[in-house]
Parts: C-alpha cells; structure tokens; sequence
C-alpha cells in the first residue's frame, strides 16, 4: 500500500487481558478505531486510513485470532464481549477517553457491542453490513430469506470448518473474492499472507464456535443476540449505517425497525452493493464517513 509520508503506517502491538493485539497507526487528531471482518484483517480498511489520517489519528487493528494477533487458547476467550473490552483496552493504551469506531462485519458486531458497554468511550459509531443485535436475531427467527442466507454460519461452526476452509491453499476463500472483480491480485496476496499464518483459520473460525451465530438447525435453536447480556440495547450515540442491497449474507430486512435501537441514525442504501462495500465502493464509503462526522460535529457544536 503506497501512502504518503503525512499518513505512512506504522505497525504496533499491545498487549491486552489474554492476547496481543496487531494494529497499524497513522495520523493526528481525534481517535477513529476502525474494526474488521472475517475473512479479512486491518487492511480491509486501507482506503479509509489513507483518508482520514488527513485530520484524525487512524487505528486499524486485527481482532483475536487474526493475522498477526496472537490465538486465545480457550474458546471463551474470543467472540463479542471480548473483543469489546479489547478495543477499550487499546482505546487507554493509545491514550485516548473516547473514539469514533468503524467496524465491518464482525466490526459492526463488535461496534454495537462497544456502544452498549462501554458507551461513555464512544462518540459516534459507523458500523458496515453488519446487524444490530435485536434485529439479527428477530430475522434469524422469522424470515425465510435470512434463515437460508445464514445457512454458512452454520458450516463456519463445524468442527471441521478450518480444515475445510484451508484446503487446497484456501481455495474456498480465493472464490468468495474471485466472484468480484474489485478485488485486485495485491489484495488477494495481502489476504493470503494473513490466511496463512500459524493456526489463522482456527483463530477465526473460533468467532463462529464462540458465538453460535445462525438459524435453527435440528434441536439447535436459532440465535444472532450477541449482546444478549445487556437491555435494553439502545444506541445512544449518533450512528450510521451503510449496508449494500445486494448482500449475500445479510438481507436487507435486517435494517427495517433499526430506528427503534438507533434513535439517532443515518443509514445509507448502496444499490447492487455487495457485502463487501469497502472493497466495492472506497470513495463512496469515505464521503458518507465524511458527511456524517461533518453534520454530527455541526449539531454537536
């Protein structure tokens, strides 16, 4: 990644309860915390770092299990909660009271997580086709299109996920992105380093066995309340979500009634956006980040 020297990335550890996390830093200024998904690492976020390191300090970190984050040996040492409480241990060892938090993914899960326990940290969350808690569960449970679409959690939480997942050098990967030509050879390249490290697929996969995400299967109950441990789950701080229509792995019913938990929100529709709305549309991306901490400022001030 080519990047100025204004906002040339620096790589950092920390070492949290349990873990130590990976994490690049740019920039100057107010705190953004941008948080990933799976399969990917902090780099999913390059455009947006190359952005906002104009007038922010950028932190991109690879959650537990990930890249160069170390693996927790327990299962209950990953998931949710826990990254929640990793990302406020990063926030005070930055030095930093606050952050602006942008998550995608896995990222929204732990951006709403945050929001609901740690929300004196938080000014303002961005979150990225990802679900609100109360609404990933409700269409886990009742609607149809969602109930088919989350049938790859439940594959993700097999036993033999990983060797699956890793076969033939990650091949079932290489086609999730090859299905989309915004993904260039270098991103691929910038993935497969990830993958490929010592025990990368367990690590991730362990969100899945962790969490329990999916529809019912058999005697299995349907579950997507990842932060089943708080209510009510109100997010109080201004919000905004952007999610693509044609996502699929989450349909767009799991942002209807989303006004009801995020009162303050801006939420944003990408037309024929995919899943991977970073990847797909940078620039649009940016200017909506952009315009919402600019109109926030505006009211805060």
């Amino acid at each position: 990644m080519s990047t100025t020297a204004a906002t040339e990335l620096r790589h950092q550890f920390v070492d949290v309860e349990g873990a130590r996390l990976h994490y690049v830093i740019a920039g100057s200024g107010p705190l953004m915390l941008f948080v990933h998904g799976f399969p990917q690492h902090w780099y999913a976020f390059r455009h947006q770092l190359a952005e906002f390191a104009k007038d922010h300090t950028v932190v991109a970190v690879d959650l537990r299990g990930v890249n160069l984050s170390s693996r927790p040996k327990n299962l209950r040492d990953n998931g949710v909660w826990v990254a929640a409480d990793d990302m406020k241990c990063l926030v005070q060892h930055l030095g930093f009271s606050t952050c602006i938090m942008v998550g995608h993914d896995w990222g929204t899960a732990v951006g709403y997580s945050f929001a609901l326990h740690h929300r004196e940290m938080l000014d303002r969350l961005v979150v990225m086709s990802g679900s609100h808690p109360a609404t990933f569960d409700r269409d886990l449970h009742c609607n149809e299109s969602q109930i088919v679409g989350g049938k790859h959690w439940l594959r993700l939480r097999r036993p033999d996920s990983a060797a699956k997942i890793a076969a033939n050098d990650f091949e079932a990967l290489k086609r999730t992105f090859a299905e989309h030509s915004f993904f260039t050879k270098d991103d691929l390249e910038a993935y497969l380093a990830a993958w490929r490290q010592p025990g990368a697929i367990e690590g991730m996969v362990a969100w899945y066995h962790a969490e329990g995400w999916g529809p019912a299967e058999g005697l299995s109950p349907a579950h997507g309340n990842y932060v089943h441990e708080i209510s009510p789950q109100i997010i109080t701080m201004p919000t905004l979500v952007i999610y693509g229509d044609r996502d699929k792995f989450l349909v767009p019913q799991n942002y209807d009634g989303l006004d009801k938990y995020v009162p303050h929100l801006t939420i944003h529709r990408i037309e024929g956006g995919s899943h991977w709305i970073l990847d797909e549309h940078p620039a649009l991306i940016n200017r909506y980040i952009r315009a919402f901490l600019e109109s926030a400022s505006a009211q805060h001030d």
